[in-house]
């Protein structure tokens, strides 16, 4: 990185997974794993172990960290964010 933040993808979460990440069920190391995740996924929206899902480059799914889940998530180069688009917590 060059320091001044032009290379991160801010990583904004969409209503379903605010949702899912403020219910007081998900503890405290699930939460902390899917925020980790959300920062690897801002400095490299395709990590390595995520997968592209259909034929759109650019819809990501990757396994959350610890067996914990799989999350899934759409970069928009145009806007250049990721859209956190859904998590599911196994």
């Amino acid at each position: 990185m060059n320091g001044d933040g032009d290379d991160l993808w801010p990583v904004v979460p969409s209503e379903i997974v605010a949702e899912t990440l403020a219910d007081p069920a998900v503890s405290a190391e699930v939460f902390s794993t899917v925020v980790a995740l959300t920062v690897a996924i801002c400095e490299d929206p395709w990590l390595p172990g995520s997968e592209q899902v259909g034929a759109d480059p650019d819809w990501r799914e990757i396994l959350i960290p610890k067996g914990y889940g799989i999350a899934e998530y759409r970069v928009s180069r145009k806007d250049h964010q990721v859209i956190l688009t859904r998590i599911i917590l196994f």
